[in-house]
């Protein structure tokens, strides 16, 4: 079945994101993917409809593997946050059409279900820690957790979620690693008393800390048992998450900045870390997602796909059918979506005490509704910066 035209959908309803529409020689069969690349989804709509667009129309939207290889190594320069994000649009799209071909859910292609429903957490948000310390124990009760997740540093994503118009710059957050490394563990600490032991607490330290100030705060938590420090360092240096996994025994959930299933391999094959937690659009989609579980299931790694509140249902869609169709699936991280994005997204998972279901339909299970998209033009927007209060000098946010 040839390509015949690959659309790209542009729009914010609160939040930026870039959906990728394949269409095919059968004008009732279309593939949907996602693209968004949250602070430069423009900057992949360009490299879709410049570049890829003229390439893809034409070729046999079936060889996905090879469609896949093709723009990962045809290009020669590989790789890239941009050119990742705009292969996965693609590939899920791809995916989406082989799925409704063949009359089928996606987790079927996969290889079928291993499970009924997801294990999910989602995040305890507030304007401050205290705020959070103090909702956190009813927020469990009220949505029926298992698991929560914490994050150092506010607010999360402040500047892209909510946008209110072009930003002509990035928000700027403060942050001062030196001194916060305490205040974090006395929020946990806080948290876990409130919630008691019998519920999971994630708290991602998103690569905001030195090795040695990870390693401190992931020491002081030991006895109160998180279910996994996330990212607790940034990943650029081998050797500094090396180090950390010497010194502590807490589980490491690792890899939302990874590209590719390459700059995994290191992690993977040393056990550096107990959950591998790629986001699927920054890697490449479905095709490299499942090349990757493969590898960590036979290091006894589990998953724990990136899914936080900017990414759209059509992603969360395909994480869904990813987790209910692999053994090693660990847990999903649940993003609240705005009541606004499911006017230009139709379906997705649905949240019950816990877990997350999806109802059987032929391939990922989304739409988009293109006339509502327009109603939500594209807003320029950056992802915020970190500063010191002290110097005024820029880390990791």
């Amino acid at each position: 079945m040839k390509i015949t035209d690959v659309r790209t959908i542009l729009t914010c309803p609160k939040q930026n994101y870039l959906f990728v529409k394949i269409l095919t020689e059968d004008r009732e069969i279309y593939g949907i993917g996602d693209a968004s690349l949250n602070g430069r989804e423009k900057a992949v709509e360009d490299l879709i409809q410049e570049y890829l667009r003229p390439m893809l129309i034409g070729m046999d939207a079936d060889r996905i593997e090879d469609i896949w290889q093709t723009i990962y190594r045809g290009a020669y320069w590989r790789g890239g946050n941009i050119i990742m994000s705009a292969l996965c649009g693609i590939d899920m799209a791809l995916w989406d059409i082989k799925g409704k071909r063949a009359g089928l859910p996606l987790y079927s292609l996969l290889g079928g279900r291993v499970r009924e429903r997801v294990l999910c957490y989602s995040h305890v948000l507030g304007k401050t820690n205290e705020e959070k310390v103090q909702k956190a124990a009813a927020f469990v009760e009220e949505k029926g957790l298992k698991v929560i997740r914490l994050r150092a540093g506010l607010p999360s994503a402040n500047g892209t979620l909510n946008n209110q118009g072009h930003q002509a710059r990035p928000k700027v957050e403060p942050w001062d690693p030196e001194f916060l490394a305490d205040e974090m563990i006395a929020y946990f600490i806080r948290i876990r008393k409130k919630v008691g032991d019998k519920v999971g607490i994630i708290f991602d330290l998103h690569e905001r800390f030195s090795p040695d100030q990870a390693v401190y705060i992931m020491r002081k938590l030991e006895d109160y048992h998180p279910f996994f420090i996330e990212d607790p360092i940034a990943p650029d240096c081998i050797e500094s998450l090396r180090t950390v996994r010497a010194h502590t025994n807490v589980p490491i959930a690792f890899g939302e900045l990874y590209k590719d299933r390459y700059e995994c391999i290191p992690g993977i094959i040393e056990r550096l870390y107990d959950f591998i937690r790629c986001d699927i659009i920054r890697i490449g989609g479905i095709t490299e997602a499942k090349k990757i579980n493969a590898m960590a299931e036979a290091f006894d790694i589990k998953t724990a796909w990136h899914g936080p509140n900017d990414v759209s249902p059509v992603t969360h869609a395909v994480n869904w059918h990813m987790n209910v169709s692999c053994f090693n699936f660990g847990i999903q991280e649940d993003g609240t979506v705005d009541d606004t994005v499911k006017k230009v997204v139709r379906g997705g998972p649905v949240y019950k005490d816990g877990y997350l279901t999806m109802p059987d339909q032929p391939g990922i299970g989304c739409d988009i509704d293109e006339e509502a998209a327009a109603e939500y033009p594209y807003k320029r927007a950056y992802i915020p910066v970190c500063r010191r209060t002290s110097d005024e000098s820029l880390c990791d946010w």
